[in-house]
């Protein structure tokens, strides 16, 4: 993986761990952003940094599997756990991302939600 999509990730990670404002700026200012097929296209940073503000304040963990990095495209296999006291559930998917300039332009996602453990925290 390069560095610059190893950042963006990092910043994307930000996003849904509850700081919205660093995923944002993550994107390029005509970037769009699709959450789950069939759904309406986030368009630009302003609305995408929309999308993350709903994340805060659930002790969210936002962890990267795998990526296929092919220079401009990359697809990256990803989960973010959500955690509510003593339970945790989350949303595993995959991201298929166009870079441009160093920002991502596009990322197009599907994801499913699923049971997680407390490990992401610490917990057994």
């Amino acid at each position: 993986m390069t560095d610059t999509l190893g950042r963006l990730l990092t910043m994307v990670g930000a996003g849904f761990e509850g700081d919205a404002d660093e995923a944002a700026d993550a994107f390029a200012g005509d970037a769009v952003f699709v959450d789950q097929p069939g759904e309406p296209p986030l368009r630009g940073p302003d609305e995408i940094r929309e999308h993350f503000l709903a994340f805060g304040g659930r002790r969210e963990r936002f962890l990267v599997g795998e990526v296929v990095d092919a220079g401009d495209r990359a697809a990256v296999e990803y989960a973010v756990a959500f955690r509510a006291d003593a339970h945790a559930y989350g949303q595993r998917g995959v991201a298929l991302i166009r870079l441009r300039d160093g920002l991502i332009a596009s990322w197009r996602a599907v994801w499913v939600e699923t049971d997680e453990d407390l490990s992401h925290w610490g917990n057994d």
